[in-house]
């Protein structure tokens, strides 16, 4: 017998590549101490989550990476992402 879960695990999908992912990936950044200008200098492609930032806030975003991750873990909208750039 299949979950609920199973079937709006789609919709997630779908969900995942609009603006509503891209404003909580700025929140979550904004969280751990990265500022990000508008949530359009993110890109998100299936797993991975690409940044268009200057080369120091790359460097933080690298140094943070384990506790962002944690961080969009918990939120449904972008716990598929498993990498940030």
């Amino acid at each position: 017998m299949k979950r609920i879960s199973d079937f709006l695990d789609r919709f997630i999908k779908v969900a995942q590549s609009g603006e509503e992912t891209k404003i909580a990936i700025v929140s979550i950044l904004a969280q751990v101490g990265v500022k990000v200008k508008n949530h359009e200098d993110i890109l998100v492609q299936g797993t991975i989550a690409t940044l268009k930032l200057s080369p120091p806030q790359k460097s933080e975003v690298f140094l943070k990476q384990k506790k962002i991750l944690a961080l969009l873990a918990k939120n449904p909208l972008t716990k598929k992402i498993t990498t940030v750039r």
